[in-house]
Protein backbone atom coordinates (compact mmCIF):
# COMPACT_ATOMS: atom_id res chain seq x y z
CA UNK A 1 0.00 0.00 0.00
CA UNK A 2 2.89 2.46 0.72
CA UNK A 3 4.40 1.76 -2.28
CA UNK A 4 0.98 2.54 -4.37
CA UNK A 5 0.62 5.65 -2.74
CA UNK A 6 3.92 7.36 -2.75
CA UNK A 7 4.05 6.02 -6.81
CA UNK A 8 0.39 8.03 -6.75
CA UNK A 9 1.61 10.87 -4.92
CA UNK A 10 4.75 11.49 -7.23
CA UNK A 11 1.96 11.34 -10.05
CA UNK A 12 0.30 14.20 -9.02
CA UNK A 13 3.03 16.28 -8.32
CA UNK A 14 4.18 15.43 -11.51
CA UNK A 15 1.09 16.23 -13.52
CA UNK A 16 -0.44 19.11 -11.41
CA UNK A 17 3.11 20.92 -9.83
CA UNK A 18 5.64 23.73 -11.13
CA UNK A 19 6.69 26.89 -9.54
CA UNK A 20 3.55 28.26 -10.78
CA UNK A 21 1.11 25.38 -10.00
CA UNK A 22 1.41 24.62 -5.72
CA UNK A 23 -0.20 22.65 -3.46
CA UNK A 24 -0.55 22.57 0.17
CA UNK A 25 -0.48 19.25 2.10
CA UNK A 26 -4.38 19.21 2.11
CA UNK A 27 -4.67 20.03 -1.46
CA UNK A 28 -2.54 16.64 -1.97
CA UNK A 29 -4.36 14.17 0.58
CA UNK A 30 -7.82 15.91 -1.48
CA UNK A 31 -6.68 14.75 -5.10
CA UNK A 32 -5.04 11.48 -3.77
CA UNK A 33 -8.25 10.93 -2.17
CA UNK A 34 -10.63 11.93 -5.52
CA UNK A 35 -8.22 10.34 -8.13
CA UNK A 36 -6.90 7.36 -6.59
CA UNK A 37 -8.91 7.24 -3.35
CA UNK A 38 -6.25 7.04 -1.31
CA UNK A 39 -6.78 8.08 1.96
CA UNK A 40 -3.72 9.80 4.00
CA UNK A 41 -3.22 11.38 7.19
CA UNK A 42 -0.95 14.65 7.57
CA UNK A 43 1.68 12.87 9.11
CA UNK A 44 1.90 9.91 6.98
CA UNK A 45 1.65 12.51 3.98
CA UNK A 46 4.77 14.73 5.28
CA UNK A 47 6.48 11.52 5.89
CA UNK A 48 5.97 10.19 2.29
CA UNK A 49 7.20 13.62 1.06
CA UNK A 50 10.47 13.59 2.84
CA UNK A 51 11.00 9.87 1.65
CA UNK A 52 11.17 11.24 -1.53
CA UNK A 53 12.94 14.10 -1.26
CA UNK A 54 15.92 12.28 0.36
CA UNK A 55 15.36 9.50 -2.67
CA UNK A 56 16.72 12.51 -4.78
CA UNK A 57 13.38 13.52 -6.53
CA UNK A 58 13.32 17.59 -6.79
CA UNK A 59 10.74 18.76 -4.17
CA UNK A 60 10.32 21.56 -3.05
CA UNK A 61 8.13 23.30 0.02
CA UNK A 62 7.41 27.11 1.36
CA UNK A 63 8.63 26.83 4.91
CA UNK A 64 7.47 28.99 7.60
CA UNK A 65 7.50 29.21 11.21
CA UNK A 66 3.84 28.08 13.12
CA UNK A 67 3.24 28.92 16.61
CA UNK A 68 1.85 26.27 18.66
CA UNK A 69 -0.41 26.91 21.65
CA UNK A 70 2.12 27.06 24.41
CA UNK A 71 3.75 29.53 22.79
CA UNK A 72 6.88 27.26 21.35
CA UNK A 73 7.38 27.76 17.39
CA UNK A 74 8.00 24.99 15.09
CA UNK A 75 8.87 24.61 11.27
CA UNK A 76 6.00 23.97 8.73
CA UNK A 77 6.25 23.52 4.97
CA UNK A 78 3.44 23.99 2.32
CA UNK A 79 2.69 24.84 -0.94
CA UNK A 80 4.88 21.60 -2.24
CA UNK A 81 6.09 21.32 -5.80
CA UNK A 82 8.42 18.87 -8.18
CA UNK A 83 10.51 20.94 -10.89
CA UNK A 84 9.60 19.74 -14.31
CA UNK A 85 11.71 17.19 -15.99
CA UNK A 86 11.56 19.53 -19.02
CA UNK A 87 11.77 23.10 -18.62
CA UNK A 88 9.45 25.45 -21.00
CA UNK A 89 12.67 26.18 -23.05
CA UNK A 90 13.57 22.44 -23.66
CA UNK A 91 9.91 21.65 -24.08
CA UNK A 92 9.62 24.95 -27.22
CA UNK A 93 13.13 23.49 -28.21
CA UNK A 94 12.18 19.66 -29.16
CA UNK A 95 9.11 20.77 -30.16
CA UNK A 96 10.80 22.54 -32.93
CA UNK A 97 13.37 19.94 -33.61
CA UNK A 98 9.95 17.52 -34.41
CA UNK A 99 8.70 20.02 -36.57
CA UNK A 100 12.26 20.37 -38.63
CA UNK A 101 12.36 16.91 -39.31
CA UNK A 102 11.05 16.47 -42.77
CA UNK A 103 10.82 13.40 -42.98
CA UNK A 104 8.76 12.00 -39.39
CA UNK A 105 5.96 10.93 -40.49
CA UNK A 106 2.69 13.43 -39.33
CA UNK A 107 1.36 10.99 -37.07
CA UNK A 108 4.37 9.59 -35.50
CA UNK A 109 5.30 13.32 -34.57
CA UNK A 110 1.96 14.10 -33.09
CA UNK A 111 2.93 10.72 -31.03
CA UNK A 112 6.20 11.89 -30.07
CA UNK A 113 5.10 15.22 -29.53
CA UNK A 114 2.07 13.92 -26.93
CA UNK A 115 5.04 12.57 -25.17
CA UNK A 116 6.89 15.09 -24.60
CA UNK A 117 4.28 16.89 -22.99
CA UNK A 118 4.28 14.12 -20.14
CA UNK A 119 7.38 15.28 -19.22
CA UNK A 120 6.37 18.81 -18.95
CA UNK A 121 5.10 20.89 -16.19
CA UNK A 122 1.74 21.88 -15.98
CA UNK A 123 2.30 25.28 -16.92
CA UNK A 124 4.08 24.66 -20.28
CA UNK A 125 1.73 21.79 -21.22
CA UNK A 126 -1.11 24.84 -20.81
CA UNK A 127 0.33 26.78 -23.65
CA UNK A 128 2.59 24.07 -25.83
CA UNK A 129 -0.46 21.82 -26.33
CA UNK A 130 -1.70 24.73 -28.88
CA UNK A 131 1.41 24.72 -30.63
CA UNK A 132 1.88 21.18 -32.09
CA UNK A 133 4.74 20.98 -34.10
CA UNK A 134 3.53 21.53 -37.75
CA UNK A 135 5.85 20.73 -40.74
CA UNK A 136 5.68 22.28 -44.32
CA UNK A 137 6.48 18.79 -46.16
CA UNK A 138 4.83 15.89 -45.98
CA UNK A 139 6.91 12.80 -45.52
CA UNK A 140 6.49 10.51 -47.93
CA UNK A 141 7.86 7.02 -46.28
CA UNK A 142 5.28 6.14 -43.16
CA UNK A 143 7.94 3.69 -42.04
CA UNK A 144 10.94 5.54 -40.90
CA UNK A 145 10.55 4.93 -37.11
CA UNK A 146 10.45 1.27 -38.29
CA UNK A 147 13.01 1.10 -40.16
CA UNK A 148 15.69 3.28 -37.37
CA UNK A 149 14.47 0.65 -34.83
CA UNK A 150 15.25 -2.22 -36.94
CA UNK A 151 18.73 -0.75 -37.80
CA UNK A 152 19.26 -0.09 -34.85
CA UNK A 153 18.50 -3.50 -33.35
CA UNK A 154 21.04 -4.69 -36.82
CA UNK A 155 23.81 -2.67 -35.15
CA UNK A 156 23.27 -3.84 -31.77
CA UNK A 157 23.23 -7.11 -32.99
CA UNK A 158 26.14 -7.04 -35.25
CA UNK A 159 24.43 -8.74 -38.24
CA UNK A 160 23.47 -7.72 -41.67
CA UNK A 161 20.20 -5.51 -42.71
CA UNK A 162 18.53 -6.20 -46.13
CA UNK A 163 16.27 -3.64 -47.42
CA UNK A 164 14.48 -1.63 -50.50
CA UNK A 165 15.67 1.95 -51.43
CA UNK A 166 13.23 4.32 -53.22
CA UNK A 167 13.38 6.99 -55.75
CA UNK A 168 10.73 9.90 -56.33
CA UNK A 169 9.80 9.65 -59.83
CA UNK A 170 6.81 11.41 -61.86
CA UNK A 171 3.59 8.94 -62.32
CA UNK A 172 2.47 10.41 -65.97
CA UNK A 173 -1.05 8.51 -65.07
CA UNK A 174 -1.61 9.80 -61.25
CA UNK A 175 -0.05 12.88 -62.47
CA UNK A 176 2.07 13.36 -59.43
CA UNK A 177 5.48 12.58 -57.65
CA UNK A 178 5.79 9.21 -56.16
CA UNK A 179 8.26 7.27 -54.29
CA UNK A 180 8.75 3.78 -55.63
CA UNK A 181 11.63 1.13 -55.13
CA UNK A 182 14.50 0.98 -57.29
CA UNK A 183 14.62 -1.79 -59.65
CA UNK A 184 16.53 -4.91 -60.14
CA UNK A 185 18.41 -4.62 -63.31
CA UNK A 186 18.52 -7.81 -63.92
CA UNK A 187 14.69 -8.60 -62.79
CA UNK A 188 13.24 -5.08 -64.05
CA UNK A 189 9.71 -6.11 -62.84
CA UNK A 190 10.98 -6.98 -59.16
CA UNK A 191 12.70 -3.90 -56.72
CA UNK A 192 15.94 -4.36 -55.93
CA UNK A 193 17.30 -5.56 -52.73
CA UNK A 194 19.74 -3.52 -50.83
CA UNK A 195 22.31 -6.54 -47.91
CA UNK A 196 24.17 -4.04 -45.95
CA UNK A 197 26.51 -3.97 -43.20
CA UNK A 198 25.28 -0.97 -40.94
CA UNK A 199 27.85 1.06 -38.76
CA UNK A 200 26.41 4.20 -37.85
CA UNK A 201 23.13 6.26 -38.06
CA UNK A 202 24.19 9.95 -39.11
CA UNK A 203 22.01 13.40 -39.09
CA UNK A 204 22.97 15.93 -41.85
CA UNK A 205 21.07 19.00 -42.02
CA UNK A 206 17.55 17.50 -40.74
CA UNK A 207 18.09 13.90 -42.85
CA UNK A 208 18.73 10.77 -41.76
CA UNK A 209 21.46 8.84 -43.00
CA UNK A 210 22.77 4.95 -42.89
CA UNK A 211 26.18 4.53 -43.18
CA UNK A 212 26.91 0.84 -43.96
CA UNK A 213 28.69 -1.22 -46.48
CA UNK A 214 26.95 -2.50 -49.73
CA UNK A 215 27.12 -6.52 -50.44
CA UNK A 216 29.77 -7.39 -52.55
CA UNK A 217 31.15 -4.03 -52.18
CA UNK A 218 34.15 -2.86 -50.11
CA UNK A 219 33.45 0.75 -49.48
CA UNK A 220 31.31 3.08 -47.26
CA UNK A 221 27.95 3.94 -48.52
CA UNK A 222 25.47 6.28 -47.01
CA UNK A 223 21.29 5.54 -47.46
CA UNK A 224 18.82 8.23 -46.48
CA UNK A 225 16.69 6.43 -44.19
CA UNK A 226 13.58 7.87 -45.35
CA UNK A 227 13.75 6.09 -48.44
CA UNK A 228 14.15 2.70 -46.70
CA UNK A 229 11.86 0.38 -47.32
CA UNK A 230 10.87 -3.20 -46.23
CA UNK A 231 14.23 -3.26 -43.72
CA UNK A 232 14.27 -6.51 -42.12
CA UNK A 233 17.52 -8.25 -40.28
CA UNK A 234 19.25 -10.97 -41.61
CA UNK A 235 20.39 -12.90 -38.45
CA UNK A 236 21.77 -15.61 -40.02
CA UNK A 237 24.19 -13.29 -41.15
CA UNK A 238 27.21 -11.23 -39.21
CA UNK A 239 28.25 -8.12 -40.40
CA UNK A 240 31.35 -7.60 -42.28
CA UNK A 241 33.91 -6.19 -39.45
CA UNK A 242 34.55 -2.39 -40.15
CA UNK A 243 38.38 -2.73 -40.18
CA UNK A 244 37.82 -4.78 -43.93
CA UNK A 245 35.31 -1.80 -45.15
CA UNK A 246 37.52 1.85 -46.97
CA UNK A 247 36.55 4.54 -45.49
CA UNK A 248 34.75 2.85 -42.24
CA UNK A 249 37.49 3.37 -40.03
CA UNK A 250 37.51 6.95 -40.05
CA UNK A 251 33.66 7.46 -40.48
CA UNK A 252 33.06 10.99 -41.07
CA UNK A 253 33.43 13.45 -37.67
CA UNK A 254 32.97 16.85 -39.21
CA UNK A 255 30.39 18.68 -40.49
CA UNK A 256 32.62 19.38 -43.81
CA UNK A 257 32.80 15.52 -44.55
CA UNK A 258 28.83 15.25 -43.81
CA UNK A 259 28.49 17.90 -46.41
CA UNK A 260 25.57 16.40 -48.34
CA UNK A 261 26.66 12.87 -46.86
CA UNK A 262 28.92 11.80 -49.62
CA UNK A 263 31.04 8.75 -48.58
CA UNK A 264 34.65 8.59 -49.54
CA UNK A 265 38.14 10.16 -49.05
CA UNK A 266 37.86 14.38 -48.20
CA UNK A 267 40.56 16.75 -49.68
CA UNK A 268 42.19 19.73 -48.58
CA UNK A 269 40.45 22.40 -50.07
CA UNK A 270 41.07 26.74 -50.48
CA UNK A 271 38.54 29.07 -51.61
CA UNK A 272 38.08 32.66 -51.01
CA UNK A 273 34.53 33.96 -49.91
CA UNK A 274 33.14 36.89 -49.38
CA UNK A 275 33.74 38.44 -45.96
CA UNK A 276 29.89 39.38 -45.00
CA UNK A 277 29.05 35.63 -46.31
CA UNK A 278 31.47 33.80 -43.77
CA UNK A 279 28.43 32.91 -41.84
CA UNK A 280 27.22 30.63 -44.76
CA UNK A 281 30.82 28.65 -44.67
CA UNK A 282 30.44 28.10 -40.81
CA UNK A 283 26.73 27.23 -41.10
CA UNK A 284 27.57 24.25 -43.46
CA UNK A 285 31.39 23.15 -42.61
CA UNK A 286 31.07 24.35 -39.16
CA UNK A 287 33.76 26.50 -36.75
CA UNK A 288 36.72 24.37 -37.13
CA UNK A 289 37.51 25.76 -40.25
CA UNK A 290 40.77 27.47 -41.26
CA UNK A 291 39.88 31.08 -41.59
CA UNK A 292 42.61 33.38 -42.84
CA UNK A 293 42.14 37.01 -43.97
CA UNK A 294 42.78 36.81 -48.23
CA UNK A 295 45.83 38.36 -49.67
CA UNK A 296 44.42 39.50 -52.91
CA UNK A 297 41.29 41.29 -51.66
CA UNK A 298 40.89 43.19 -48.54
CA UNK A 299 36.81 42.23 -48.31
CA UNK A 300 37.42 38.42 -49.04
CA UNK A 301 38.72 35.72 -46.17
CA UNK A 302 40.35 32.52 -47.25
CA UNK A 303 38.76 29.63 -45.90
CA UNK A 304 40.61 26.18 -45.31
CA UNK A 305 38.30 22.81 -44.87
CA UNK A 306 38.93 19.35 -45.37
CA UNK A 307 35.70 18.33 -47.88
CA UNK A 308 34.60 15.44 -50.65
CA UNK A 309 35.18 16.77 -53.77
CA UNK A 310 31.93 16.32 -55.12
CA UNK A 311 30.41 17.86 -51.97
CA UNK A 312 32.50 20.57 -52.25
CA UNK A 313 31.48 21.59 -56.30
CA UNK A 314 27.94 21.32 -55.16
CA UNK A 315 28.59 23.69 -52.69
CA UNK A 316 30.56 26.07 -54.55
CA UNK A 317 28.00 26.26 -57.25
CA UNK A 318 25.52 27.04 -54.56
CA UNK A 319 27.39 29.98 -53.51
CA UNK A 320 29.15 30.97 -56.74
CA UNK A 321 27.82 34.45 -56.53
CA UNK A 322 30.64 34.76 -53.13
CA UNK A 323 33.08 32.23 -53.32
CA UNK A 324 35.85 30.99 -55.42
CA UNK A 325 37.59 27.62 -55.18
CA UNK A 326 41.20 28.40 -55.17
CA UNK A 327 42.71 24.81 -55.18
CA UNK A 328 42.65 21.77 -55.55
CA UNK A 329 43.45 22.64 -59.06
CA UNK A 330 41.17 19.86 -60.64
CA UNK A 331 38.24 20.28 -58.57
CA UNK A 332 38.83 24.08 -59.98
CA UNK A 333 38.71 22.28 -63.28
CA UNK A 334 34.95 20.39 -63.19
CA UNK A 335 33.15 23.61 -61.60
CA UNK A 336 34.79 25.43 -64.40
CA UNK A 337 33.32 23.11 -66.90
CA UNK A 338 29.90 22.85 -64.92
CA UNK A 339 29.63 26.27 -65.23
CA UNK A 340 29.92 26.70 -68.97
CA UNK A 341 27.38 24.20 -69.71
CA UNK A 342 25.54 25.35 -67.30
CA UNK A 343 25.80 28.97 -69.00
CA UNK A 344 25.20 27.11 -72.27
CA UNK A 345 21.14 26.23 -71.41
CA UNK A 346 21.10 29.50 -71.47
CA UNK A 347 22.05 31.09 -74.32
Amino acid sequence: MKQIAMLRLLQILREETDANCRLSQQQLRDRLKARFDIDLNRRTLKTYLDELREAGYPLNATAFDRQRADGTESAMQTKWYIEPELESSELRLLSDLLAAAPALPEIQRQALHEKLLLHASPSARQWEAHIAPVSLQKAANPQMLLTVELLCEAMEQGCMAEFQYCSFAFDKEAGQVTLSPRKDKDAPEKPKKYTVSPYQIAVSHGQYYLLCCTEPHDNLSSYRIDRIAECKLLQKRKRRPAEEITGCAELPQTLAEHLYMYTGEPVTCRFRIRADRIGDAVDWFGRGIGIEADEDDPESLTVTVSVHPTAMQHWALQYGGYVTVLEPEPLREKIAEAVRNLAARYE
